[in-house]
């Protein structure tokens, strides 16, 4: 399987955008599908860039309804199908950007005139080896401070339609696509699990919501440990410090590698 970074928040050198959201087209076995769109059209011009045609993606998924994963969908014209949890709508606002509007630019109506919803909390198989990840159960403690956002009352926004995004099952074991983990990337990761009922984890790629070294840090690094993860591929809500972490933690259980914009990756 093969999947691309199409926007992200590092620079590359390939000549691809990078802005402070996410996107990843993910390929296996001809199918292909789109996880979030960024905040722009960088998403689309990225592809371009790369010589992939985007015509050929039937299924968009939408993590979260956080502006920076959904408001690409607005330069998307097409009756490809969307898979969202049913309060990626939430009006939402930012606790870090001055109570900037933090949800997606367009509502249901004119998603839906777009798009061939489907909205579930539910898992969802999109493919033989392709699976949405519905509502994700916290079995581990999520921090208040890996929820941004609040509610337009003002009280907590828990991102219930955190869904993580999608899991993908080859051969030897699963992948996990996870856009920007306020759910907890160990509790997605749990989800993935328990969807596929598989235990091997060849690797977790996406945003981990880590942003210093702390003790909740610590914990999702210990998870990685006891789970032997293969793979780590991290970015866009993941800071540099906490990269580095991972592979001084990690040595000789985890690869660990840095996501960029315009970045193409294979697993076999």
């Amino acid at each position: 399987m093969k999947f691309t970074i199409l926007t992200e928040n590092r620079k590359s050198h390939n000549n691809c955008i990078n802005e402070d959201g996410l996107s990843i087209l993910i390929e296996i076995n001809n199918e292909k599908v789109l996880l979030d769109s960024g905040i722009t059209d960088a998403f689309l011009k990225n592809a371009q860039t790369l010589g992939i045609n985007l015509d050929e993606v039937n299924t968009i998924v939408l993590s979260h309804g956080h502006w920076d994963h959904g408001n690409g969908l607005k330069y998307l014209n097409s009756k490809k199908t969307l898979i969202l949890h049913p309060e990626c709508y939430t009006e939402r606002y930012s606790l870090r950007r001055n109570m900037a509007y933090a949800g997606i630019n367009e509502n249901k109506e004119e998603l839906s005139k777009k798009f061939d919803l489907i909205e579930t909390r539910e898992k969802y198989q999109i493919s033989k080896n392709i699976w949405f990840l519905g509502q994700v159960n916290r079995k581990y403690e999520v921090p208040v401070k890996n929820l941004p956002t609040v509610l337009k009352d003002g009280e907590i926004d828990y991102l219930e339609d955190d869904c993580g995004g999608i899991v993908v099952k080859i051969d030897k074991g699963i992948i996990v696509f996870s856009s920007c983990s306020h759910s907890g990337i160990n509790n997605i990761v749990e989800q993935a699990k328990n969807i596929t009922g598989e235990d091997k984890i060849i690797a977790v790629v996406g945003g981990f919501h880590l942003k210093e070294v702390d003790v909740y840090t610590q914990e999702i690094v210990q998870y990685f440990k006891d789970n032997k993860i293969e793979k780590a591929y991290m970015g866009h809500c993941t800071s540099d410090e906490v990269i580095e972490y991972f592979k001084e933690q990690l040595i000789d259980i985890t690869q660990v590698e840095k996501l960029f914009a315009g970045a193409e990756f294979e697993i076999n």
